[in-house]
């Protein structure tokens, strides 16, 4: 069995990032949900999902901490078991359905 060994770069160096382009345009690119700083609109449950991505679940009277769960484009935000429509989602950020990626989709 051959082993390679890796070499830790000197202290002083920084790590270069390398930049990839996604396939199929912008559609698979991870965006922040909101610019300026300013934060992201709360949506409401039976509210179309617009965006796929990543969204921080937040309940009314703190009954359970706020948590984060995967929405998907063209689904609604659903009702909490507890709280009702009372529970508001906001987008921490976009991030693509791997099957909706054109490498990855499912035949039809």
């Amino acid at each position: 069995m051959h082993t390679h060994r890796l070499q830790s770069p000197p202290c002083d160096a920084r790590p270069q990032r390398t930049q990839y382009r996604a396939k199929g345009g912008d559609k698979s690119r991870h965006r922040p949900p909101h610019k300026s700083g300013q934060p992201a609109p709360l949506f409401n449950a039976n509210d179309p999902v617009r965006q796929t991505g990543i969204y921080e679940v937040i309940h009314d009277r703190g009954h359970r901490t706020a948590h984060e769960v995967v929405m998907l484009n063209g689904d609604f935000f659903p009702e909490c078991d507890s709280c009702g429509d009372r529970v508001r989602f906001r987008l921490i950020r976009t991030a693509p359905y791997i099957f909706q990626d054109e490498d990855f989709e499912e035949p039809q």
